[in-house]
């Protein structure tokens, strides 16, 4: 009887290690069972043992012999950069120096262009629209890994070179990424300000 007894639980327990391994795909309507079976992956010659953001351990696993990892965890084991785009559902993965590249001269990736019938008075309206190759999560590192003085001296260049296209007038240029307001920058007689702060409350 203890023998039948201890064959019912190694069944048992079997039963629940093949359940701990098989997954739900789809949702009830139309949905389809898989199998799947956990692996380990060793990352130079270390074992990789991946989590999610919240710091919980991920399984790897493979399904009819493709290997299946969480995208963020092993791209930053090799060094990688991922990012996420969430309003245009996008997933990135790019080597450091890519956000790097992204010249840390400010001027370089904005398109200016006055508004028309903006003359106020003796004040002109300009916008600068990012007009750069980077996804909303890497501009935002590429934006943060810019000092204050680098942005605000960018952007005040770009408001004293619009300035210069129309003399006798005050400018007043509006950055933005996408539909983010990103700051101001204003060109006086003989001098700049910019005001960044909406950018901060953005980018945190």
């Amino acid at each position: 009887m203890k023998r039948k007894i201890t064959v019912l639980s190694a069944l048992l327990l079997a039963v629940v290690l093949t359940a701990a391994i098989t997954s739900t795909a789809l949702a009830s309507d139309g949905s389809m069972t898989i199998t799947i079976h956990p692996i380990r992956i060793l990352v130079n010659g270390e074992t990789f043992r991946p989590t999610d953001v919240n710091g919980n351990e991920v399984m790897i696993f493979t399904v009819n012999g493709t290997t299946y990892a969480p995208l963020r965890a092993l791209a930053e084991a090799y060094g990688l950069e991922v990012g996420y785009d969430a309003e245009n559902n996008i997933a990135t993965v790019n080597s450091p120096d890519r956000v790097s590249s992204e010249t840390r001269d400010f001027t370089a990736y904005w398109t200016v262009e006055e508004k028309p019938v903006t003359n106020y008075g003796s004040e002109k309206i300009f916008t600068a629209a990012y007009n750069g190759a980077l996804g909303m999560a890497e501009f935002k590192s590429w934006w943060k890994s810019l000092s204050a003085e680098e942005i605000a001296q960018g952007a005040e260049q770009l408001a004293a070179e619009a300035r210069a296209l129309a003399p006798g007038y005050t400018v007043t240029m509006y950055f933005s990424y996408g539909s983010y307001m990103l700051g101001t920058a204003w060109g006086y007689e003989g001098f700049q300000q910019s005001n960044f702060r909406p950018a901060s409350a953005w980018i945190g």
